[in-house]
């Protein structure tokens, strides 16, 4: 997880998947984004037939997985704060191999003294569900950056707040979703998609 360039420089590769659950659309389709860096190597994209009227199981699921990307956030914000690679928070709410990217970057940021400061807006949808694996792409609006703990001083580039295009990629472990993968794209989406 990250909070596009304001707290991590690299751009990343979205594909966005085009039919919304919610809305009682089936399958899947996307696009990759063209001249982006990736943090990710490949998004999984699992498509799978979702029943016009949502039974009281799938309108569960949906709930499950929204709550469950939220918490992915927070648990990141939390420990950006203190930039705490072993934040418990960070293993109850992902998975590798989105777990290591983000202690990797954590314990990055750590050595240098910086810590993470302000907030994240997140609008999620679900563009695919099945029994263990789902897709959310969200328009998320971030104020987040990286400063130095020791001063508060923003880490360069400083950019301003920006609306992020994020696809990630949550599955389901030992009975909870979970995120194992994300693709941030920086200032890539438009605030109300």
């Amino acid at each position: 997880m990250r909070i596009g360039r304001r707290v991590r420089g690299a751009t990343v590769i979205v594909a966005l998947v085009g039919l919304c659950l919610l809305t009682g659309c089936s399958g899947s389709h996307g696009g990759a984004e063209s001249g982006t860096r990736s943090t990710s190597t490949s998004l999984a994209t699992t498509s799978s037939s979702v029943p016009r009227t949502p039974s009281s199981t799938t309108t569960t699921s949906v709930a499950a997985v929204l709550d469950a990307y939220r918490a992915g956030w927070a648990a990141f914000e939390h420990a950006l704060a203190d930039a705490n690679p072993e934040d418990p928070e960070l293993a109850g709410t992902m998975v590798d191999p989105e777990l290591q990217q983000v202690k990797a970057n954590m314990l990055a940021d750590q050595l240098h003294g910086m810590v993470g400061r302000g907030t994240t807006t997140l609008h999620p949808k679900i563009t695919a569900l099945s029994a263990m694996s789902a897709t959310v792409v969200d328009c998320a609006y971030s104020t987040a950056e990286l400063v130095y703990q020791a001063t508060g001083k923003p880490v360069p580039p400083v950019t301003p707040p920006e609306s992020d295009g994020v696809t990630s990629t949550l599955v389901l472990s030992g009975g909870s979703w979970k995120v194992s993968k994300q693709i941030v794209t920086d200032g890539q989406c438009a605030p109300s998609s």
